[in-house]
């Protein structure tokens, strides 16, 4: 069951309860009035009765036959709520105030009418014994006769339920149509994220009148845009590892052939020298040329692999790995005074992370060297209790951030932190030097 019509079906028990509630309420009270009418009725007839037969004790003339009746109380049928009968000696009836010929259609249903009834159990019949001259001739009879007064009520109870009813079916309609209403967002919502879903990022919410609606449009415009700006930078940057891929392909295919090529074909012709010839000193000469060439050789292959990977990495340990590159960076810039410190043992930093902060340094090395004019720079490594920090700054010449943040290999920084669950902040103003700093998870945070 949806929501739309769940809350209606809640609304709709909740106006149940209060009809079941009203119409008990307005019975009750139908009830209360009917007797509190009767009872008021009877007791007014009852004085009355008494004073009027006050005068029959004293009449000098009985009547001369039982049958006869000195009340005429056929012209009291407009009495409502009380039926009066006169009974004579021999207890006949022998008049009433109710024509015995009116059979009118009783105007209330029968469940009503027992309801208001019992209201009426303690109501009893009243007698009035009738004397003249002290000899009694007949008695009143006084019996509640609530029908009319009931009527009135059922009239009364019956427009008030039809106005509870009806009362009932407008909140009905009218919390369904504002529901409704309510939640037609919602299939405006469903649409956009199955956009999102099926690749439409350009899809987006408007805003909605509700405020709860309209924070749920921002919201979910605002993910919208974020979503489409890193598929966009993931695009960007997988081209760009794609060009970097290349490019490294390109120079080492270029070192291959134009070093290691002319080098293998120089120990050839050596060789070649040494095969052929029978003077021992040429032999000599050609095999130093050789040693010397196989030297080179091993010059550019190191220098192939620390580009592939560093080789201080698992030989030598990560600080000295770190300080290793540092000071051979120093050596070949002596006019940019570098200065660092490397605080702690990092024994728990995993190995990716290690690569991933030697990276960054080697990046920020090359940025410094060929970008900031700067001449001092200074690095700091420190092992806190959760965390790495490393903090890379220079004096050079600076530049905005929001303008060159896909600039300078910071993108590609950025992303290799992001896949170690690192972070990284760049501060920079023109003429002001540039700050960088990096924090990393220990392996026990990553875990």
């Amino acid at each position: 069951m949806n929501l739309r019509y769940r809350l209606n079906l809640i609304v709709t028990a909740v106006l149940l309860i209060i009809l079941v509630i009203g119409a008990v309420k307005a019975i009750h009270n139908a009830r209360e009035d009917v007797r509190a009418e009767v009872a008021s009725t009877m007791d007014f007839a009852l004085h009355m009765l008494d004073a009027e037969l006050s005068h029959f004790r004293f009449r000098d003339k009985v009547l001369s036959e039982e049958s006869q009746s000195p009340f005429m109380l056929s012209k009291l049928a407009g009495v409502r709520h009380l039926r009066i009968e006169f009974y004579g000696p021999t207890n006949q009836l022998i008049e009433s105030n109710e024509d015995e010929n009116s059979n009118e259609h009783q105007p209330y249903p029968d469940w009503f009418g027992q309801e208001m009834y019992s209201a009426l159990d303690d109501l009893k019949p009243e007698r009035l014994p009738v004397y003249v001259n002290t000899k009694k001739i007949g008695e009143l009879v006084i019996k509640p006769k609530p029908d009319n007064e009931i009527a009135e009520a059922w009239g009364e109870t019956k427009t008030l339920l039809t106005m509870i009813s009806l009362f009932f079916v407008f909140v009905n309609i009218l919390v369904y149509m504002v529901v409704a209403r309510a939640l037609k967002p919602i299939d405006q919502i469903i649409a956009a994220l199955t956009d999102i879903e099926t690749g439409n990022l350009d899809s987006r919410l408007p805003i909605f009148e509700l405020p709860e609606m309209a924070s749920i449009s921002h919201k979910f415009n605002m993910m919208a845009s974020t979503l489409q700006s890193s598929i966009r930078n993931n695009h960007r940057l997988t081209q760009q590892i794609i060009r970097l891929q290349e490019a490294e392909r390109k120079s080492l295919a270029h070192e291959l052939h134009d070093e290691i090529g002319q080098h293998l074909t120089a120990i050839h012709v050596d060789a070649s020298v040494i095969k052929s010839t029978n003077e021992l000193e040429a032999a000599k000469k050609s095999a130093s040329a050789i040693d010397e060439v196989v030297g080179l050789m091993m010059d550019i292959l190191r220098t192939m692999l620390q580009r592939l990977r560093p080789g201080g990495l698992d030989e030598l340990g990560f600080i000295a790995a770190m300080q290793e590159l540092v000071d051979s960076w120093r050596e070949r810039h002596p006019n940019i005074e570098m200065e660092y410190h490397f605080d702690g043992e990092f024994s728990s930093l995993e190995e990716n992370a290690q690569l991933t902060l030697y990276r960054v340094i080697q990046e920020c090395l090359t940025n410094i060297s060929r970008h900031s004019k700067a001449n001092q720079a200074w690095i700091v490594l420190k092992e806190e209790k959760q965390m790495i920090h490393l903090t890379v700054s220079d004096n050079g010449k600076g530049f905005d951030p929001k303008q060159h943040t896909q600039r300078f290999g910071l993108a590609g920084m950025k992303e290799r932190l992001d896949s170690v669950g690192g972070t990284f902040e760049i501060s920079s103003n023109l003429n002001q030097g540039v700050t960088i700093d990096v924090t990393v998870p220990k392996q026990g945070d990553n875990a």
